[in-house]
């Protein structure tokens, strides 16, 4: 009888039949995510996201030597936004901006669900958490892009809203640790690309680096990340400096970083380097744009 029963028809519960069905659902959700990463044209949209991203590095950059030579301007990403706005056809360029910028958030949301499955546990956590970080970067870039490009934002309101905040933490201890906290990230983000740009381990991220191309990406990537590095530093400074001296406008992003650089004994000096620094860092950006990989592991 018991073999009578073992080989007769199965009998499955509800449970079993919901498992069947939620892995049916994920198979068939990583297929849909794997076509849409396999599609060209949504590949050359996201990876104009990355291009999209140096041009703005390249904008703020050049905004920076303007500054260093005597003219007006603040370089930073709400102020370069503004300007682009404030040209003819300057929205279409900003609408542009945001497909690319959202196409590339969607890639690595897609990565951060589906991708990295055939990694070992540890890489697999490094990879998705990657991923989740670029998510959230190109995903704020699109919003802010599209507020820009809908005339809704508004950088010095941005910037007073900053102010408030580290005003409103730097009363009490608890707030204080938390500034605290956020300087040892943004120092221990501008450690990493200042050591990648020495180790010139941006190298993972492109598909090759023989060639003319491939060789100056790498040499770019490598002086843009250390640039990039030092400007993140200076930012982790600020911040600590702002808790310190209860200066809350020092606080307030990458503007009083550039703002701060010009007040030094060799602010010229600092703001040309800076500036050269992120141009060539979105230099690399566009070549990996090219040639850059997309970490498509389905």
């Amino acid at each position: 009888m018991a073999k009578a029963l073992h080989d007769g028809p199965s009998v499955q519960g509800p449970a079993a039949r919901c498992g069947d069905r939620a892995a049916k659902m994920s198979t068939s959700a990583a297929a849909a995510a794997g076509a849409a990463t396999d599609s060209k044209t949504f590949e050359v949209i996201a990876r104009a996201g990355f291009a999209m991203n140096g041009l703005l590095r390249v904008l703020i950059g050049a905004t920076s030597i303007r500054v260093a030579s005597g003219h007006s301007g603040r370089p930073s990403q709400a102020s370069v936004m503004t300007d682009i706005a404030n040209l003819p056809e300057g929205f279409i360029v900003l609408w542009a901006a945001f497909l690319a910028f959202a196409a590339l958030g969607v890639w690595q949301a897609l990565e951060v669900v589906f991708g990295h499955r055939y990694r070992t546990t540890r890489h697999r956590v490094v990879q998705k958490g990657g991923s989740i970080r670029l998510t959230v970067i190109y995903v704020a870039l699109a919003v802010a892009t599209a507020m820009f490009a809908l005339g809704v934002s508004d950088s010095s309101r941005s910037r007073a809203k900053k102010s408030d905040l580290s005003l409103e933490l730097m009363q009490t201890l608890q707030g204080r640790l938390i500034l605290a906290a956020v300087v040892a990230v943004i120092f221990r983000f501008g450690v990493f690309f200042v050591v990648k740009g020495i180790r010139r381990g941006h190298r993972k991220n492109l598909y090759t680096i023989d060639g003319g191309f491939g060789r100056t990406a790498v040499v770019l990537g490598a002086i843009g990340y250390i640039a990039k590095g030092a400007i993140v530093c200076f930012a982790g400074v600020l911040v600590a400096y702002s808790a310190l001296a209860f200066v809350p406008r020092k606080a307030e992003g990458i503007g009083a970083v550039f703002q701060t650089m010009r007040q030094q004994q060799f602010g010229p000096e600092l703001l040309n380097a800076a500036g050269v620094g992120l141009i060539i860092y979105g230099l690399f950006l566009a070549c990996r744009a090219k040639i850059g990989t997309m970490a498509n592991d389905y």
